[in-house]
């Protein structure tokens, strides 16, 4: 006890000149600065955006939102032409599946396919019998012409989405018109299908009118083959824009336009998956065209090739 009767303060508390100074220094320690503040703020945002993504992603996911596990989702995407009077005026009837397309995503391997389907395909039609594809819309409208898609395929048919050319214009037009690379000068009339194309050579950006031209043109050697190719490049164009973050501001404007335009079973929320998923996969298309051959009015399937293709298409699908 003696020793310590002679000690200063500073000896008592051991460092420092003020006993009470590590305690200060603790408290100041705790204060949280502008920039730990800042950085804290951060984190929490991005917890809650990473969560808030999970939720959506599972919401959204093709496998939830379509209820199927076991192989692509499959959605046939028809463009209708129409037969058009000696005065312009539009006839009335179901009219003509111009366009016949799948589009086939694929969760598993995170791809989306675009696979035209020529209009002079030969299938058979559920209760008419071998005939072209595009027939059985006019038998049947969508429902039979899907039934036939999934004979050709092998595949089922989830949903349908048709669209006049009115709409096609009205889509192109929403995203600010679709950069593309005309291979030749186009000159074409059709009066009983009310087409006149006239577009130059060259890269140019066309609105929907000149873009609708672009698919319709018809005057190639290969024809309807030729044709389908210049479609799944526009499609494959649009496809990109519709994936681009940027462009998520046109939302609005494209679904007013679905909405007005575009005859569909697809509901709000299956087409917010199918959007998601392209955003999510960047777009990832691949084009495809069912193999086969002319002969005389049909494009006659390569049954063999066309079972190689789909093969690829289910890659990560056990069969």
């Amino acid at each position: 006890m003696e020793g310590y009767g002679n000690m200063t303060g500073r000896e008592v508390g051991g460092q420092g000149d003020n006993p009470l100074e590590p305690l200060e220094q603790q408290e100041e320690l705790g204060k949280p600065t502008p920039g730990r503040l800042i950085f804290m703020i951060a984190v929490c945002v991005i917890v809650v955006i990473l969560s808030f993504l999970m939720v959506i992603s599972s919401y959204l996911s093709l496998e939830a939102t379509f209820r199927v596990k076991d192989r692509p989702v499959n959605l046939l995407l028809l463009g209708i032409d129409h037969t058009y009077d000696d005065k312009g005026k539009v006839m009335q009837g179901l009219g003509r599946a111009d366009t016949i397309i799948l589009f086939s995503m694929n969760p598993k391997e995170g791809k989306a396919y675009v696979v035209s389907i020529p209009r002079d395909t030969r299938v058979n039609i559920p209760g008419r019998g071998t005939g072209k594809v595009n027939a059985a819309y006019v038998y049947g409208g969508p429902q039979l012409i899907a039934d036939t898609v999934e004979g050709l395929i092998g595949m089922p048919v989830d949903r349908y989405a048709e669209v006049d050319f009115d709409g096609f214009i009205g889509v192109i037009d929403a995203i600010g018109g679709i950069e593309v690379d005309v291979d030749k000068d186009m000159r074409y009339v059709d009066r009983a299908g009310g087409l006149n194309v006239d577009i130059k050579k060259g890269r140019q950006i066309l609105d929907g009118e000149k873009a609708l031209q672009y698919v319709r043109f018809r005057a190639d050697v290969l024809g309807d083959i030729t044709r389908v190719g210049r479609q799944q490049n526009l499609i494959k164009t649009v496809i990109d824009e519709a994936a681009n973050y940027r462009n998520i501001r046109k939302a609005p404007k494209l679904a007013k336009i679905l909405t007005e335009y575009v005859k569909t079973d697809l509901s709000q929320r299956d087409m917010a998956s199918a959007g998601w998923f392209l955003v999510r996969t960047g777009g990832d298309v691949l084009t495809r065209t069912i193999p086969g051959d002319f002969e005389k009015q049909y494009w006659v399937p390569n049954r063999d090739a066309l079972q190689e293709m789909v093969d690829s298409m289910v890659q990560g699908f056990d069969r």
